[in-house]
């Protein structure tokens, strides 16, 4: 647990939520990235791995869905 913790928890309910919210908008705004681990690349990797090929049993292609997108801008 964090050092400030036992003193940010005797504040008062919704000055608490009002920091949180403050320090989720600010990891938001932050450049600085996180790492990636390995297990979480090697996760994305066999998913996408297990959808290849399989665009029109699961939805449409990227290429298919621009297609539309043009047609319906009368290109």
């Amino acid at each position: 647990m964090h050092p400030a913790m036992e003193q940010l928890s005797q504040l008062p309910l919704a000055v608490r939520l009002e920091l949180v919210q403050d320090l989720w908008d600010s990891i938001g705004q932050s450049k600085q990235e996180l790492p990636v681990q390995d297990w979480h690349r090697e996760l994305v990797q066999a998913r996408l791995a297990e959808l290849e090929g399989r665009e029109r049993e699961l939805g449409l292609s990227e290429n298919e869905v621009w297609k539309r997108v043009e047609q319906s801008r009368g290109n």
